[in-house]
């Protein structure tokens, strides 16, 4: 019965806040909360930090978190179309902090935690996803929320360029999420490109960093070169590979250096051209092989004769 009557109290207090704007923070239940940020000071070609919660610095802290989904809306017939939600999960208590945030957008950019100094008291604050058109619609929040100092402040920092509020808000910068997601499931399904350290993935995985594996296996319709072995094919010769290679700098098939730089390595491709290459290279060593062998018979009868 109370998680009815909880239900009907939050479903009411967003339709009267959306009648009256004034009503800007509803308790749902103790620390749950649905929120109207006040974003007043939104404009176009704005960056904005949302204040959460404080943070631990170098002095023991009470219990402060911030639990729950932050939306930012803009959208109409004159009005360009954005919606940007962050999920967040952030806390900090006696002498550690621990966050993190997924992020759900539109466009390129993303919601982005970040650290910074606001009336003298360091917090974790969310960098509101940036384009020139501001979120006209506003800000709310729905979870769990307490913080020793302010929380869900809405702080430009930057309006075209020029800077906003430095004489309270300091010493913005980059905060490295501390908490980690885990999935046990029998099978993990992403439909659309996935990026790694990477926003704007070309490819179905792109990785802006470094892969460890201990086995990868690469499935490819490419045929493997076995057909070099076949006595129909024509085995280029040496004379030609030495002029190729004078002229071009690589060797025939393999791409150049400029080309991988400008369009990356195909890993299968490669390999196999470079099987291919080892192929010829091994039927031209059996070639030298026969006639070095041809010439040590015709030099021991020449021994012999003597």
């Amino acid at each position: 019965m109370k998680s009815y009557i909880s239900m009907f109290v939050l479903v009411s207090s967003i339709l009267f806040q959306g009648l009256n704007l004034k009503a800007q923070v509803v308790t749902v239940s103790g620390d749950y909360v649905h929120k109207v940020i006040n974003s007043n000071t939104n404009a176009t070609y704005t960056k904005s930090l949302i204040i959460l919660h404080e943070i631990y610095d170098n002095a023991l802290l009470s219990d402060n978190y911030l639990i729950g989904t932050i939306a930012a809306r803009r959208g109409g017939a004159g009005a360009a179309n954005r919606l940007n939600v962050a999920n967040i999960n952030s806390s900090s208590s006696y002498n550690t902090t621990f966050s993190n945030l997924v992020s759900n957008d539109e466009g390129a950019y993303s919601w982005r935690l970040k650290t910074c100094r606001y009336n003298g008291k360091k917090y974790v604050a969310l960098d509101v996803p940036y384009a020139g058109a501001q979120h006209a619609n506003g800000f709310q929040f729905i979870g769990w929320v307490k913080s020793s100092g302010v929380s869900l402040e809405f702080v430009p920092y930057d309006k075209n360029g020029v800077p906003q509020n430095t004489d309270n808000l300091t010493e913005i910068a980059d905060y490295i999420p501390s908490r980690q997601i885990t999935n046990y499931v029998s099978r993990f399904n992403v439909f659309g490109k996935v990026g790694i350290g990477t926003a704007n993935p070309q490819a179905d995985l792109a990785v802006e960093g470094s892969i460890l594996a201990k086995q990868i296996k690469v499935k490819t319709d490419i045929s493997v070169p076995d057909y070099v072995f076949e006595s129909e094919y024509d085995l280029p010769s040496l004379q030609y590979i030495s002029k190729y290679v004078k002229t071009h700098k690589h060797l025939p098939e393999i791409p150049s250096a400029k080309e991988i730089e400008t369009d990356g390595l195909d890993l299968a491709k490669m390999n196999l051209l470079l099987l291919k290459k080892i192929e010829e290279l091994t039927l031209h060593l059996i070639e030298k092989d026969k006639m070095l062998e041809d010439v040590n018979q015709r030099l021991k009868k020449i021994e012999i004769a003597k």
